[in-house]
């Protein structure tokens, strides 16, 4: 089965001990075109909150390679943060009626390296088209 990227993705960016936090919301907006990927990621912890471009590309191992390129805007709540320009390296699976993307993430700030950590994303899947042997194409709905 194919697995598109595009679409609205929401869940949890986690960040190992020491860093700045151990959990903040994240959220991915992505427009795949054909091995490549590129739209923003939306990362908040309550009022501190940050949206970010990202451009990627599928590796010949098949995971995505995503990079956060340009802070298009941002809130550091009053604190004297540098935000994180993270490296995301992410896998597509199948789980009870959702796509989820997980994998480990890396980066840079102005102070240096960042706590590296890991994210689940997950997207709903609303309708799948699913090609059996070729000649038919079925729909399928999840249930629950």
């Amino acid at each position: 089965m194919r697995i598109v990227l595009s679409g609205t993705w929401s869940g949890l960016l986690l960040q190992n001990e020491g860093g700045f936090a151990d959990k903040f919301e994240l959220y991915f907006d992505l427009e795949q075109i054909g091995l490549a990927v590129k739209g923003t990621a939306f990362v908040k912890l309550g009022e501190l909150q940050a949206e970010m471009k990202l451009s990627g590309y599928q590796t010949p191992a098949g995971s995505w390679r995503i990079t956060e390129t340009k802070i298009l805007r941002n809130n550091k709540a009053g604190l004297a943060i540098s935000w994180c320009m993270k490296e995301y390296d992410l896998r597509v699976d199948y789980r009870k009626g959702e796509l989820v993307l997980t994998g480990p993430w890396w980066g840079n700030s102005e102070y240096g390296p960042c706590v590296p950590g890991s994210i689940t994303l997950k997207r709903r899947i609303k309708v799948a088209s699913l090609f059996l042997g070729g000649q038919h194409a079925v729909d399928v709905q999840p249930h629950g």
